[in-house]
């Protein structure tokens, strides 16, 4: 496998890991590192290989690698890691996480006669569009190498990397149905080379059964659990406690985790405009293993994701956790998110960055305990039958194995 990120954590990573294991596979991560992390380690059961921070910060290969891969779509220093890794361990095939990477494991490929497939968890030029919008000009300008690369590598580049490097690969990975159908149209790939191996839950982690993080007792808890972002439509959650708090004065917004401090800064802003500042806790970013006691003290959770193109074709871990956990869920009406509760019954679907769907949405769980917790069991229902690791981690398995005998 190739991760362009630091390991751990990686969720998806060690999910998949576990189910290739007990088919019988071995696997080798390559990774970026990082100063507190050995350049080798088993760990996750799975031979980890981490590019030294030093080969990735020594100036004079890091920009010559950059060079070469603002010109040709490859980094040099990557090729040569990933080739030695399989020529190493003997590799039967070459596992690349997201975009970025896809096109070194395409070359490696090559040279040594192994598949690759990519495992695309998002629509990555529309991503990069979103990562981009909240940059102001002078904060572009202040960091040369970030303006470069804005300059030579727009959204419209990534797209066509993305074509060239769906049509290379031999398999390809997507997290949902609409992200499959999505390179189906707009990348020319067959629907045999595509599998839909979603962000389901593993059941072992999210029991439905944790001690309620402390302090939240009196509380009607409305949480969010995970990164903080722009499209993540955590403004919109914000203004809808408003109107929640005055019709539900014991309301709670509680948003686990963290993102950019500019963000961060916006939303206690707003929460302070509209009064509310009282009833918003930000309790930062907490480890993996915290998440099941936070979500046990939630009377509702939330997905209020902002309808774009990106958000359109991808589904989080989240959503499947609340289920996990016993939880009424509110979603916003994007595709994944809306066929997964409108099919399974287990919470209501509102109008992207629309307060007032929000508000009414929360006050109705509010009011109607039984509904709440008929929802809550819906959701485990579902987890248990269908949106789960297990089942999904023998797609990714089969997927593999059908590889090998078209090989």
């Amino acid at each position: 496998m190739v991760l362009a990120h630091t390991y751990p954590p990686d969720v998806r990573i060690e999910k998949e890991v576990k189910s290739l294991r007990t088919a019988g596979h071995t696997v080798s991560l390559l990774c970026r590192g990082s100063l507190d992390a050995p350049t080798r380690e088993h760990l996750d059961g799975m031979h980890v290989v981490r590019i030294e921070e030093e080969s990735i910060r020594e100036k004079t290969r890091r920009l010559s690698s950059a060079a070469v891969n603002l010109l040709a779509n490859v980094h040099p220093l990557w090729v040569r890691e990933l080739e030695a890794l399989v020529e190493e361990t003997d590799a039967d095939a070459i596992h690349v996480h997201d975009l970025p990477l896809v096109r070194e494991g395409v070359v490696v490929g090559e040279r040594t006669g192994i598949p690759v497939v990519a495992d695309l968890h998002e629509n990555y030029p529309e991503a990069i569009r979103l990562w981009r919008e909240p940059h102001s000009l002078a904060t572009v300008l202040d960091d040369p190498e970030f303006a470069i690369h804005w300059a030579l590598k727009p959204v419209s580049r990534y797209k066509r990397i993305e074509r060239r490097c769906v049509k290379a690969a031999d398999r390809v990975v997507t997290v949902t149905e609409e992200a499959a159908t999505h390179y189906h149209h707009d990348c020319a790939l067959s629907p045999f080379r595509s599998t839909v191996v979603s962000n389901t839950v593993n059941l072992d982690r999210f029991t439905g059964e944790a001690d309620p993080i402390a302090g939240y007792e009196d509380d009607f808890v409305i949480s969010y659990v995970g990164t903080f972002g722009t499209h993540r439509g955590l403004t919109t959650a914000v203004k809808a406690m408003a109107d929640i708090v005055a019709e539900v004065p014991n309301a709670r917004l509680l948003l686990v985790g963290a993102g950019s401090e500019p963000y961060e800064r916006q939303l206690r802003d707003l929460a302070s405009e509209y009064g509310v500042e009282a009833h918003v806790t930000f309790a930062g970013w907490v480890d993996f293993d915290e998440f099941p006691a936070y979500m046990a003290a939630s009377d509702v959770c939330l997905v209020p994701h902002v309808s774009t193109p990106h958000t359109n074709t991808t589904i989080p871990h989240k959503l499947f956790q609340y289920m996990a956990m016993c939880k009424p869920v509110i979603v916003t009406d994007l595709p994944p998110l809306s066929r997964v509760v409108t099919d399974t019954d287990v919470g209501h679907v509102i109008e992207p960055e629309n307060e007032t769907d929000l508000a009414e949405a929360a006050i109705d769980l509010a009011t109607n305990p039984e509904t709440a917790a008929q929802l809550g069991e819906n959701g485990r229902q579902a987890v248990e039958d269908r949106y789960n690791w297990e089942h999904d981690g023998q797609k990714l398995v089969a997927m593999y194995e059908s590889l090998v005998e078209s090989e």
